[in-house]
């Protein structure tokens, strides 16, 4: 889960590290499981590696200078045309929809919704790294459910998510780009990269525990300052050991993982939010040190489709709340 500049593969350049075909490098963005490939409407395929890629807007890096990706480029950056992007894109929209749909048929979620307190014509923003920038994730869902629910609202959703950003990477951009959107709600959820271990399990984690203290306090001090944005607080997400710890990818470049740096991390998340009195998701709670991979994609790193439903019940349990 890392930055992720895009891949020519054309030119057969990589670059920060994108994975196409067999193609390996040593950058921090391989996280890549084992995905199916995509059947399009007009019978052509794209290849796992392609829509992973999508699903995680890694085309998306050049934002973190604040500047614009129009589609071509994107496309280009996948190898792949901008007719088969647009049509993926529609295609992963439209079932995000579905499942939103799906969840306000349950009086408990759509009431929780109507319970918002985001003010008509107001900004949510989610800030984090891939989990929170996945196009199947609990931020597009909540996008979704607010725009089928409230649509006169015109409520503006902003997501900030980059893939494999720490919390040392969100520390500077926020102060750069998002402190700027002046959002009347602010979802932050960093941590799991900060735990990366390169080299074996014995050495240091990316971001040390200290650091990631005092980044996290430093985030949310900002937007407490400098905007008037009620905070919600997520704690990362654990990772399922056995699985991400084994994938090929991840062992090419001696990455791993332990649940015991993550459960560190959001004990840190706890004491933020409790100091702050902010709304806390747990999401090591919800899933537990020892993760259903039902509910993770196949690299064990991040939480799928159904692990994201999860994280966005849980979310709209603490957010009323906020009213």
């Amino acid at each position: 889960m890392a930055p992720g500049s895009g891949c020519n593969r054309s030119a057969g350049i990589s670059h920060s590290g994108c994975v196409f075909g067999r193609m390996r490098t040593q950058a921090p963005i391989s996280d890549f499981g084992r995905f199916e490939e995509a059947e399009m409407t007009d019978g052509s395929t794209l290849a796992p590696e392609t829509t992973f890629s999508i699903d995680f807007n890694l085309h998306m890096v050049p934002a973190a200078l604040g500047l614009d990706v129009p589609p071509p480029a994107a496309a280009a950056m996948f190898g792949i045309g901008e007719a088969q992007l647009a049509a993926y894109v529609a295609t992963v929209d439209a079932t995000v929809k579905q499942i939103a749909a799906n969840l306000l048929a349950r009086p408990d979620i759509a009431e929780a919704v109507d319970r918002l307190a985001v003010p008509a014509g107001g900004t949510v923003m989610v800030i984090g790294d891939s989990i929170t920038t996945y196009r199947y994730g609990y931020a597009p869902l909540l996008q979704a459910l607010l725009a089928l629910r409230r649509p006169n609202d015109t409520i503006r959703f902003f997501n900030g998510g980059q893939s494999g950003y720490t919390s040392t990477h969100a520390l500077e951009v926020i102060y750069t780009q998002f402190l700027a959107q002046q959002p009347d709600w602010l979802f932050i959820m960093f941590g799991v990269n900060d735990c990366k271990h390169f080299g074996g399990p014995q050495t240091k984690t990316l971001v040390s525990l200290e650091e990631y203290r005092r980044n996290m306090a430093a985030i949310v001090d900002a937007f407490l300052t400098h905007t008037a944005a009620h905070l919600v607080l997520l704690t990362p997400t654990p990772v399922v050991e056995s699985v991400v710890n084994s994938n090929p990818d991840f062992a090419a470049m001696r990455m791993t993982w332990d649940n015991t740096d993550i459960q560190a991390r959001a004990e840190v998340i706890r004491d933020l939010a409790g100091r702050h009195g902010l709304p806390l998701v747990d999401l090591v709670g919800a899933f537990g040190l020892d993760p259903d991979p039902a509910l993770f994609l196949p690299d064990g790193l991040h939480p799928g489709p159904a692990g994201h439903k999860m994280m966005l019940e849980w979310a709209l349990r603490v957010l009323p709340a906020l009213q």
